[in-house]
């Protein structure tokens, strides 16, 4: 898909994260908002099961390894973006409709809630939110928990954009290609983020994907280590975290690019960017499982 400019892709965007108090409260004031249970699971219907087990009452299931993402391949990744018409199949199914808060949560995290945020806001919803610990912290706050089918069909409005939204920019294979070339070869280059844990970016470790290692010229920036004991900290915390790594201005922020096995711990580490106050960094969805797969591309290790 390419990228294409709409007016309610132009609108301000809002914070990217929510506190379960806040969350709470609202709801009980009965404020209208969608609310997404975008937790995941591995196992056939696993995430199903999480969900009717339970969840947040009123919310509505939002499974992103079948809902936000495309069909897996070795030329695409393990997550591609879904097209156009799917994911505006669920976005009518989850009742969306512009200029309405959209609340999205997991088990607190975070990855697979963002993953949802992400995507969303590249389809051009605006007012999403990743609810900031998950449902431990939505019952702490003093939140119900609900089990059954629960929400299974809205009364959508929103029209998803053709290409996405330019706020919420991707980069291609071929342009990963590009920096890491240049980053390789000690050239002027943007920043090229690996947000997997340590052990997956120095090749010591790797159950998910083809080979071992990370893209050449990348820097590894663990997304878990931004957080504080998996909560969001303030942003001037989260902008000091990032600084440690370069990652440090408006103009940096816009070049990076940033990617993750598949695209789901990547959206998180762009979250928190934007939490930061930087602006959002290029997103390489297809991550290293879509490098990885064919062995031309190089790989470094350590």
């Amino acid at each position: 898909m390419t990228l294409s400019q709409s007016d309610t892709s132009a609108t301000t965007s809002a914070e990217p994260f929510i506190s379960a108090t806040d969350l709470f409260e609202g709801s009980s004031r009965g404020e209208r908002m969608i609310v997404l249970d975008s937790d995941w699971e591995w196992g056939e219907h696993a995430a199903w099961n999480l969900y009717v087990t339970r969840h947040i009452p009123g919310s509505f299931f939002c499974n992103p390894d079948t809902m936000l993402s495309g069909s897996p391949s070795a030329t695409a990744g393990r997550n591609p973006l879904p097209s156009r018409a799917v994911l505006q199949h669920f976005v009518d199914d989850w009742g969306i409709q512009p200029g309405v808060p959209v609340r999205i949560y997991d088990r607190g995290g975070l990855i697979y809630a963002a993953r949802a945020w992400w995507v969303l806001r590249w389809a051009g919803v605006t007012d999403v939110r990743i609810l900031d610990g998950g449902t431990p912290a939505w019952l702490a706050a003093g939140g119900d928990i609900a089990a059954g089918i629960g929400c299974l069909r809205g009364r959508g409005t929103f029209e998803v954009l053709a290409g996405g939204a330019p706020t919420m920019p991707t980069a291609s294979l071929d342009e990963v290609r590009e920096i890491s070339a240049a980053a390789s070869t000690g050239a002027a280059a943007p920043l090229l983020i690996d947000t997997r844990p340590a052990d997956r970016f120095e090749g010591r470790r790797e159950r998910l994907d083809r080979r071992a290692g990370h893209i050449p010229g990348a820097i590894g920036v663990p997304v878990a280590e931004l957080l504080d004991e998996g909560r969001v900290p303030s942003p001037e915390v989260v902008r000091e975290r990032l600084a440690e790594h370069g990652i440090t201005g408006d103009d940096v922020a816009a070049e990076t690019v940033v990617y993750s096995g598949s695209g789901v711990s990547s959206a998180l580490l762009i979250a928190l960017m934007e939490h930061a106050g930087l602006p959002a960094a290029r997103h390489f969805v297809g991550g290293w499982s879509q490098w990885s797969s064919d062995r031309s591309r190089p790989v470094a290790l350590g």
